[in-house]
Formats: C-alpha cells, sequence, structure tokens
C-alpha cells in the first residue's frame, strides 16, 4: 500500500525541533549512568535500541516525506546510533557494543517498513485536524 509523500509540512520547522529534542533525551539517556529507562529480560536492552530507533526514524520519516528524505534520515539516525555507541566507549561506567548497532539498524529497518503504511502521514492527520480545529467557528 503506498501513501502520498510529497510536499513539506506546514509546521516543519517545529516538527524539526521536536526530533532535536526527542535526540538530545535518547542522547541524555544513552550517556547516563543507570539510564532510568531499562528492559530487565536477557537482551531487553537490544529490544529497547530497537523500539527507540524504530520511533526515531519513524519520527523524521513522517518529518522528511519523500523517498530520499527518509533515506538520508535513516543514514543520519544510523550515523547517530553509532556516534551514541563511540561516545559510550569512552564513558566508563558504560560501553560500546556493535550489537547495540545492530539493534539500531533493526529499529530503522522496521520503521521504513511502517512508513510504507498510513504512518508515514501521522504528523500530517495532526496538522490537518489542527487546521480544521482553528477554523471552526464552533
Amino acid at each position: 500500500m503506498g501513501v502520498q509523500t510529497s510536499g513539506r509540512l506546514d509546521w516543519h520547522r517545529v516538527w524539526f525541533a521536536i526530533g532535536v529534542l526527542l535526540m538530545a533525551w535518547i542522547l541524555w539517556q544513552a550517556l547516563r549512568p543507570d539510564p532510568a529507562v531499562a528492559l530487565a529480560f536477557p537482551y531487553g536492552d537490544k529490544l529497547l535500541h530497537a523500539i527507540t530507533f524504530t520511533c526515531l526514524m519513524g519520527w523524521w520519516g513522517n518529518v522528511y516525506r519523500t523517498h530520499r528524505g527518509r533515506l538520508v534520515a535513516a543514514a543520519c539516525c544510523l550515523a547517530y546510533g553509532i556516534a551514541i555507541e563511540v561516545a559510550q566507549g569512552f564513558d566508563p561506567p558504560r560501553d560500546a557494543d556493535p550489537l547495540d548497532v545492530l539493534a539500531d539498524a533493526a529499529g530503522i529497518a522496521l520503521a521504513l517498513i511502517f512508513l510504507r503504511t498510513p504512518l508515514a502521514r501521522v504528523l500530517v492527520g495532526i496538522e490537518t485536524l489542527l487546521r480544521r480545529r482553528s477554523s471552526d467557528p464552533g
């Protein structure tokens, strides 16, 4: 099922800023000595990486809606995941784990699949709803 992906969002700058804040929160969580979010079962941290990067790529895939834009966003998300692992390698309570990058990549790939569904239009839908509400006289 294809989804129309052309056109720039009306509130592009707002969505971009929220995406940057999301990335800052992820970085903060990744570099904390004891992260506040954890899944306490075997490989729970890998699942958390995959979920986090599915959401991150899903966000950027809603902001950048062209095929090329999404490929660039995917590459940037993967580079971001690698950079986090490198930074964790210099942080004594944390450690770098190549399997975390693999989990990040799996999350990005899953998001790219989800972006072929109506989930690709979440931000468009929010903008449309808010536009309707602001023009509603009642």
